[in-house]
């Protein structure tokens, strides 16, 4: 493990996300890597022991230079984010395939040398949900200030997981408060990449982060990305239907889930999300 921790960091976040079966679109892994893109940034640190990797289920691959060819190997970037108003650290990479617990273990250590005021990690899961609604987000967390702070719900699931179930776990013992944002894609338009599913999760991780992020053409990325999806749909009659039913389904779930609690806390959660981007509270 290489891994270099910048001095003086201003309340400094962690933000992970993995490529794989966490990664639904790849929306979670591009959320990160538009961060990467918006502001100045440099990469701080990687994990890339082969004994983490299965390389014939995650290849290396060939880049060319002017010097001949070279191998970039499958490896966790660390990366430090300038933003205005607190550093980021981002984590991005491949699921690890192998030796999870030893992963999780050095991937901790490396986070524990920044010290951290809280880690955030991102996914994004195949649904039945339809393109043309909101996607679903949610938001969960053990951490009892962090669910007072953003009215968060601790998580129930049950079953198997992925790295980001193993090394949330990790990061608990630790102390160190952690939140998992997960994005909802609908899985009849599962190839990458999803604008829509980036943007969803991006304006959830807003107030978790407390701040404003720069999301540049995205929003216009994500309105055309749904209208090429709408004109596609309307080709396939069999298509077109499924898609109005999953939306009738959604919008009588929406009201019916409408109840006067519901939308109080949604209100709440609202304010407490503009108080965010001028300021973490």
């Amino acid at each position: 493990m290489q891994f270099q921790p910048p001095s003086d960091l201003r309340d400094p976040a962690v933000v992970i996300a993995f490529e794989g079966w966490n990664d639904a679109a790849n929306a979670a892994s591009d959320s990160v890597s538009l961060l990467d893109k918006r502001y100045p940034s440099r990469i701080i640190g990687r994990i890339d022991d082969e004994r983490y990797y299965d390389f014939q289920a995650v290849r290396p691959e060939v880049r060319r230079a002017a010097d001949g060819p070279w191998i970039v190997w499958p490896h966790t970037s660390l990366i430090h984010v300038e933003h205005p108003d607190r550093d980021l650290i981002l984590a991005i990479g491949p699921e690890p395939s192998l030796l999870w617990r030893s992963y999780c273990a050095e991937f901790v250590r490396s986070i524990e040398q920044v010290s951290p005021s809280m880690v955030v990690l991102l996914g994004a899961m195949l649904s039945d949900t339809p393109h043309s609604r909101p996607l679903p987000v949610s938001t969960y967390s053990l951490d009892k200030p962090l669910q007072d702070r953003l009215l968060l719900n601790p998580p129930t699931y049950e079953g198997p997981t992925g790295i980001l179930g193993v090394l949330n776990q990790a990061i608990i013992t630790t102390g160190i408060p952690v939140a998992s944002i997960w994005v909802q894609v609908p899985h009849y338009v599962a190839t990458p990449p999803n604008p829509k599913a980036q943007l969803a999760l991006l304006a959830q991780l807003e107030p978790v982060l407390g701040v404003t992020l720069d999301k540049h053409d995205l929003p216009e990325t994500a309105e055309e990305w749904t209208r090429a999806v709408d004109e596609l749909s309307q080709e396939d009659p069999d298509v077109a239907e499924y898609i109005e039913q999953l939306e009738e389904q959604k919008d009588a779930s929406d009201v019916e889930g409408a109840t006067g609690d519901t939308i109080a806390a949604e209100f709440e959660r609202y304010l407490r999300g503009r108080g965010g981007s001028n300021g973490r509270t």
